[in-house]
């Protein structure tokens, strides 16, 4: 079978036309996309509903002084478990906990040894660790708590004793 030139001319003309109207077809399709990416999305316009505010809950009020003799009183009875240990381990115990009650294991010690006509005398500082392994020793608290200077996170930072 020999091949129709007639068929052959007709393929011939067809395909310059295909290639135009594939041309055609994918400058559209490119010519959409330029267009596209060109548009600026458009601003969605969220309504925000106001949240409801959660009511104000009222601190309870601390009364300072109360805060202080609490402290005072925690502190003092750790002084007195610590001086009447029953073994060295339940007073390194307690002082472990006492020492958590401060900013650090080094914070201040102050002792008044003498006070009269408004002028106060001081021993050697120490150090709150310090005085409690001397209080283990001792096995007596001659010291009470006269004042107690705090930190921001509600620990001691500071500490004066004076004699009972």
């Amino acid at each position: 079978m020999k091949p129709n030139s007639h068929n052959m001319k007709s393929i011939f003309k067809l395909v310059p036309v295909f290639c135009v109207l594939l041309f055609v077809l994918s400058s559209c399709k490119s010519q959409k996309a330029v267009v596209d990416a060109n548009q600026e999305p458009e601003e969605v316009i969220e309504e925000t509903t106001p949240e409801p505010t959660p009511p104000v809950k009222e601190e309870p009020k601390v009364d300072p002084e109360a805060a202080n003799r609490a402290l005072d009183a925690r502190l003092s009875n750790y002084f007195g478990q610590i001086a009447n240990a029953s073994s060295i381990n339940a007073a390194n115990n307690n002082i472990r906990e006492a020492v958590g009650m401060f900013s650090n294991g080094e914070a201040p010690v102050l002792i008044i040894f003498y006070a009269a006509n408004g002028t106060e005398d001081f021993d050697e500082p120490t150090t709150i660790t310090k005085y409690l392994n001397y209080l283990k020793d001792l096995k007596k608290a001659p010291h009470k708590v006269k004042e107690m200077v705090m930190d921001s996170q509600g620990r001691i930072k500071e500490l004066v004793l004076v004699k009972k």
